[in-house]
């Protein structure tokens, strides 16, 4: 197991799209330095399912209002003893993430970082490898990679 320093790999960032107003919602083009990764249906999958996910979270329903009204008539302490529904679509978000990551991303050579660790602005993802990734995951030069998170130290692949 090898182990890889964030600081020093390459980076694509894909920006939030404004044009749907202020809703999250991240540009659906296929980065160029993804080509010979993965597939463009694949990075369509991943972004579409992170889009619903934010759209599922920040939709307005009779729940989210009994939600916000609950938390005010509580001060706000009922957050102590039960998630909100856009937590639950978080955690929701970061297992899918999880999920791509070690089953397409990381086997590829990419690891996808949740929007959430850079303020909703971009969705970062590390290029971990320059070489082009075997259809086999077992013959991957990232297989088994252990990152070195800059924030909370080692994480293995």
């Amino acid at each position: 197991m090898k182990a890889i320093r964030l600081e020093s790999c390459r980076k694509i960032f894909i920006p939030r799209d404004y044009a749907h107003g202020l809703n999250v919602h991240f540009e659906t083009q296929f980065p160029l330095l993804l080509r010979g990764k993965i597939s463009e249906r694949t990075w369509e999958t991943t972004i579409d399912t992170i889009n619903s996910i934010f759209a599922e979270a920040e939709k307005v329903c009779f729940a989210t209002i009994l939600e916000t009204i609950l938390g005010c008539v509580t001060c706000y302490c009922s957050r102590l003893v039960a998630e909100t529904i856009y937590q639950k679509k978080m955690t929701k978000l970061n297992e899918f993430l999880d999920r791509e990551n070690q089953g397409t991303y990381n086997p590829a050579g990419l690891h996808i970082l949740s929007p959430m660790e850079r303020g909703l602005r971009t969705i970062e993802i590390w290029i971990l490898s320059e070489s082009s990734s075997d259809a086999n995951p077992a013959r991957s030069e990232t297989s088994g990679v252990c990152i070195v998170y800059p924030e909370s130290g080692l994480r293995e692949f």
